[in-house]
């Protein structure tokens, strides 16, 4: 997983102190190796204890251990987490509008890919493949997604449930077992409909997966299996895009992983979902 990624995507948890240190790291990336842990705390106006601290933070035993990962981020010769997200305004043709948003949205599935955790991965396909009953909680674009999934998993002879009205998911919540699986969508991991029904599902029992942005919210905080994806927004969020792109990149990945399980059974299945909707078809 990239460091420089890592740094940015954590942004909205860092102190005073830690945002000091993010941007003179991030503005000073290839200078940072040749630094003490004093010589970077003077520089960014933090103390020694700050430093040490944020290395901790985004994953490193101390100072020491960052500097070398950093010092591998940059040597790489393809690194796309250096490109700079772009906002779309008012006055872009239509021609820059494509072109940012193809950027962005390249940007966050390979981001996304450098964030997921393979282990967390594989075991969220374990259990969905497992699982007696799945249930998939969202709202907004979050639930644009989870309906996404929830027609995935259909199509492999799943038994998924999601619902778009928040109260009909909080209700469904109410009847999981330990046998089942909630699965909750939130880029945030902060929307409260969605936290209240996983919530809900790990009181009964059930594994809980959350999908959300890298790092600490309280949606991840509560699920038993994180899988965490990238794609910081533009400053004008012209709907959700970049995090969009990442959760349906992410349940992509899910719904493969469970379906190559039992390969053959699952490719009958989903000839036959095809076939029975082919005569619909305008010829």
């Amino acid at each position: 997983m990239s460091t420089i990624l890592k740094i940015k995507e954590r942004k909205e948890e860092y102190t005073q102190s830690e945002v000091k240190l993010a941007n003179y790291i991030l503005e000073h990336t290839h200078d940072i190796y040749n630094l003490s842990v004093q010589s970077l705390a003077d520089l960014s106006q933090t103390s020694p204890a700050s430093v040490v601290r944020f290395c901790q933070k985004i994953g490193y035993e101390g100072f020491q251990e960052f500097k070398i990962a950093l010092v591998k981020d940059i040597s790489q010769s393809q690194n796309n987490d250096e490109i700079i997200y772009e906002d779309i305004t008012i006055h872009d043709s239509v021609r820059e509008i494509m072109q940012k948003i193809s950027q962005e949205n390249t940007i966050a599935i390979e981001n996304t890919l450098k964030l997921m955790d393979e282990t967390e991965i594989e075991r969220a396909i374990e259990a969905i493949a497992n699982g007696r009953d799945i249930y998939i909680y969202g709202v907004g674009a979050s639930g644009l997604v989870a309906m996404d999934f929830q027609y995935k998993l259909m199509r492999i002879k799943k038994k998924v449930s999601m619902y778009l009205d928040s109260h009909t998911q909080l209700a469904s919540s109410v009847h999981i077992g330990k046998e089942d699986v909630a699965i909750g969508i939130s880029y945030s991991g902060k929307t409260l409909e969605t936290y209240k029904a996983m919530e809900m599902a790990r009181k009964k029992g059930a594994i809980t997966i959350a999908i959300t942005k890298y790092g600490k919210n309280p949606l991840s905080e509560i699920a038993d299996i994180n899988i965490q994806v990238a794609g910081m927004e533009n400053n004008i969020r012209v709907g959700a895009i970049a995090s969009r792109i990442a959760q349906l990149t992410a349940i992509d990945v899910l719904f493969v992983g469970v379906a190559k399980k039992d390969f053959a059974l699952v490719s009958e299945y989903i000839q036959n979902t095809r076939k029975i909707v082919e005569d619909l078809k305008l010829k």
